[in-house]
């Protein structure tokens, strides 16, 4: 797979799409970026680089732009996002015992505190403005150490540009290879765009990005991760957040949330 890396100048309105990747049914997986890399200890995809896997499972989503030559640019040209777990759902996976992990190019928090992923237009970052979907490669997955029954998501999206309401994903229960495609979570669309750019100083780096999005549990993820996973979490309840550290030129290895820190081989 290669994803395309023509640079096309996009409306402000497109700086409020940040990142999704855009792949290409080709030969080659991408190099990604230096400045930018995914997760090292991430699991395999089951259809996205760098796994080299490419058997797509039947119906798995995976969004194209328009022009499959063509790679969108936004403002934010690399950058990371920290996804925390609200305290209300970190406190559920402790008690029942969830496992997390990562699907690359996404990583996990030390401590299990939520998940990280890289964005940006540099290499993982792309909106189709057809249907609206921003994307994003990879995902994670829960685990209940005492069952072993699994929720695993593998690619997901928000959408529907430019109103942006809810995230929603591949869902794969106990690695069965036929996805449910369903709303995992929504936000307030005012605090979305009252939040998009914030300007900061962040560990010596500037940056711009939203510093707090809280994502809310759709009723159909609330009902799944009772299921499968026996963990208690409320449709409407807050369930994670979104900060991006965001960089406006290409190449920059951004630090996460303050505070928190990957859990990767060699990391302090």
């Amino acid at each position: 797979m290669r994803f395309a890396r023509t640079t096309v100048a996009v409306t402000a309105a497109a700086l409020l799409s940040l990142p999704v990747t855009a792949a290409s049914a080709a030969d080659a997986d991408p190099e990604y970026p230096k400045g930018n890399p995914p997760a090292t200890n991430c699991l395999p995809s089951f259809y996205n680089p760098p796994t080299g896997q490419k058997d797509k499972p039947a119906g798995h989503y995976y969004d194209d732009a328009p022009d499959k030559k063509t790679a969108f640019w936004f403002f934010a040209q690399s950058g990371t996002g920290s996804l925390p777990l609200a305290p209300a759902l970190l406190s559920e996976f402790k008690r029942v015992g969830v496992k997390a992990e990562g699907i690359c190019p996404v990583g996990v928090l030390k401590d299990g505190a939520g998940l990280w992923t890289p964005v940006g237009a540099e290499g993982y970052s792309n909106i189709n403005f057809v249907n609206g979907r921003i994307w994003y490669p990879g995902g994670w997955k829960f685990t209940n150490t005492k069952t072993g029954r699994s929720l695993r998501t593998d690619g997901f999206w928000l959408h529907d540009f430019p109103l942006i309401t809810k995230a929603s994903g591949n869902i794969y229960v106990d690695e069965k290879r036929s996805p449910m495609m369903i709303e995992m979570a929504h936000y307030n669309t005012a605090e979305f765009y009252a939040d998009l750019i914030n300007p900061r100083m962040n560990d010596g780096k500037f940056s711009a990005g939203p510093l707090d999005w809280k994502f809310k549990m759709s009723e159909p993820y609330s009902k799944l991760f009772k299921e499968v996973l026996g963990v208690t979490i409320a449709p409407d309840e807050h369930a994670i957040s979104l900060q991006i550290n965001a960089a406006f030129v290409p190449g920059q290895n951004m630090p996460l949330k303050p505070g928190l820190a990957k859990d990767e081989p060699g990391a302090k």
